[in-house]
């Protein structure tokens, strides 16, 4: 099983407020943030300050159940390329999963390597493949078009395999082989929450999970989405 590297940085925070959270993720880079008073008013529902939402508690995916392997908004041309997640409170003993599709890319044997470098896929949303979540509308952005092998800003290159919500473009044959392959443990890296922890994870070439936990609705984590 991996341990946090350069794509899946782990931090222990301890108590920190939403205004210092968001000092902290405006250091890294930008931090998009809603124009229109409409989509303000939605934001200050969802968050505790403009550009960060809240994760369970009063907010995204407040279900118990499993939020199975996905990417940042693969659908979305304005999609952001880091994601923040900080322990609020109520989350020991809950946990989320990465895999880590740098080192699982450099794992293939050279053909799938070429073969993969030739594949293009579209992404979208189909209720039932990672969550059931009502927040999210069923659709398929057959504009965005993206190719498999992926060279990050940090030089990087892997997969961006998104399986749960690639809608085309992948062959069944590798799109099974390559799903078998990421799911190794030797890729994941398991991280169970404490309050006050911070994981910041790179969105091209990670896909995360959380995993089903009962006392979900206890449970408050700030999201933070960083170009």
């Amino acid at each position: 099983m991996i341990r946090p590297n350069k794509l899946i940085s782990v931090y222990k925070l301890g108590k920190i407020t939403a205004e210092e959270e968001m000092k902290m993720a405006e250091s890294i880079g930008n931090v998009p943030k809603p124009t229109s008073e409409r989509q303000k008013e939605t934001a200050k529902k969802m968050g505790d300050v403009l550009g960060m939402i809240r994760v369970t508690e009063g907010g995204l995916f407040g279900h118990k159940e499993t939020l199975d392997w996905h990417a940042n908004r693969p659908s979305d041309p304005n999609r952001c390329s880091l994601i923040w997640l900080y322990a609020v409170k109520g989350t020991k003993g809950s946990l989320t999963s990465w895999i880590d599709n740098h080192k699982s890319y450099l794992d293939l044997p050279d053909d799938i390597k070429e073969q993969c470098k030739k594949v293009k896929f579209t992404t979208g949303f189909k209720r039932g493949t990672y969550t059931d979540d009502t927040f999210f509308k069923e659709h398929h952005n057959k504009e965005l078009i993206y190719d498999l092998v992926q060279t990050n800003k940090m030089g990087l290159t892997g997969l961006f395999f998104p399986f749960n919500q690639i809608m085309e473009g992948v062959p069944k044959e590798l799109f099974e082989y390559l799903k078998k392959h990421i799911l190794q443990d030797k890729y994941r890296y398991d991280h169970y929450w404490e309050d006050g922890d911070l994981v910041i994870s790179e969105q091209w070439l990670t896909i995360h999970k959380r995993h089903a936990y009962e006392k979900m609705n206890e449970r408050l984590l700030h999201r933070i989405a960083i170009d």
